[in-house]
């Protein structure tokens, strides 16, 4: 892809006209957004509320100009249950499709994809990712490395039979060898996928710093002779460093030690500030533009979350400080970075 023509991403959980205006007018020229499971009862069933209000969001992001990378629904994940107060697995595929050890579950995950195409076809974009970090367990739960691997293959392969042009991908959660382990299994043999899509967030869940981005991309490049897409990356604004725990005893499943100390272990110097985080931003936009072989990115995120879906605390680091505006939509000092950073290094997106 050419360099004026790169994505200048944003994960967006929204549908507020003016925050979408606040993100085209800082730069941002793709959005990427969750599908929901469509159907309440049945295969071609019933719409869901969810559904049906994402995909007005999909058509109000499309009337403003963006790309917009569809991620259609993975295997689930562990989320916080303000009514239960306990963090559970949520299943994004329901069983009446079939159990998902089944060939049935994989044919109506298929099928139901090759729908979403159909329908959304309008609205959609050039990219479209399957599934969200299913190598690491807060994504996948208890189900088999093999099962995430060949839901997101069935994903990509209904979206292509309906639309042939799309470029379809999945994202790991960061580099390491689990998630090319898992990567590989789903771009097996007669696979459709165009990219290879890959989280990082440097200098918070993990050490090293952005400059690091340029070393995943050439490697996930060689190792898959696609282009690469960084579909999620950022820098949090806010937690203290403290130490990680020398076990995971007492750490509930799908939770983490992040929540459980309630502080980072990984900064850059300066801290997890939003003038840091600024910075941090800016130098990795001017990465991503010189880089031939990455397509694009999608910074998470747009707005500082009030709770963390991890553990339903507020203020908690692991998930309460990554926006580039604040709970209230007040610009922090990142999204002037976004500006500058387009300004100088993106001029000539189209």
């Amino acid at each position: 892809m050419e360099k004026q023509k790169k994505l200048v991403g944003l994960c967006y959980y929204a549908n507020d006209r003016r925050e979408l205006e606040m993100a085209r007018e800082a730069g941002f020229n793709a959005l990427r957004l969750q599908v929901p499971f469509p159907w309440q009862d049945k295969m071609y069933g019933a719409l869901s509320d969810a559904y049906k209000a994402s995909r007005e969001l999909f058509k109000n992001a499309k009337a403003l100009g963006f790309s917009i990378m569809l991620n259609t629904p993975g295997l689930g994940s562990y989320r916080f249950d303000h009514e239960k107060k306990i963090t559970k697995w949520v299943d994004e595929w329901p069983d009446w499709l079939g159990m998902k050890d089944t060939r049935l579950y994989f044919e109506n995950v298929c099928k139901t994809c090759a729908w979403l195409a159909e329908d959304l076809c309008d609205v959609s974009g050039p990219l479209w990712c399957h599934g969200n970090e299913i190598d690491i367990e807060t994504f996948h739960g208890d189900y088999a490395p093999v099962i995430a691997a060949e839901t997101c293959y069935e994903s990509a392969a209904g979206v292509k039979s309906v639309l042939p042009d799309a470029m379809c991908g999945i994202n790991l959660s960061h580099y390491w060898d689990e998630g090319v382990r898992l990567a590989d299994m789903a771009y097996h043999s007669g696979h459709c996928f165009d990219y290879i899509g890959d989280d990082q967030y440097f200098g918070s869940w993990q050490g090293d710093d952005v400059e690091k981005w340029n070393t995943v991309i050439e490697t996930l490049h060689d190792h898959f002779q696609l282009p690469v897409v960084a579909n999620e990356w950022g820098y949090s604004s806010g937690g203290a460093l403290k130490p990680r725990p020398e076990t995971d005893d007492g750490i509930a499943p799908g939770l983490n030690s992040v929540c459980h100390v309630f502080g980072w272990h990984h900064e850059i110097k300066g801290g997890h500030t939003p003038e840091v985080q600024a910075e941090y931003i800016h130098r990795g936009l001017e990465l991503f533009a010189n880089n031939p072989n990455i397509l694009g990115s999608f910074l998470f995120c747009w707005k500082d979350a009030k709770y963390c879906y991890h553990c339903g605390k507020e203020l908690c680091p692991s998930e309460c400080f990554w926006g580039i505006v604040d709970q209230d939509g007040k610009p922090k000092p990142a999204l002037y970075a976004v500006q500058d950073a387009v300004e100088k290094f993106y001029k000539d997106n189209e």
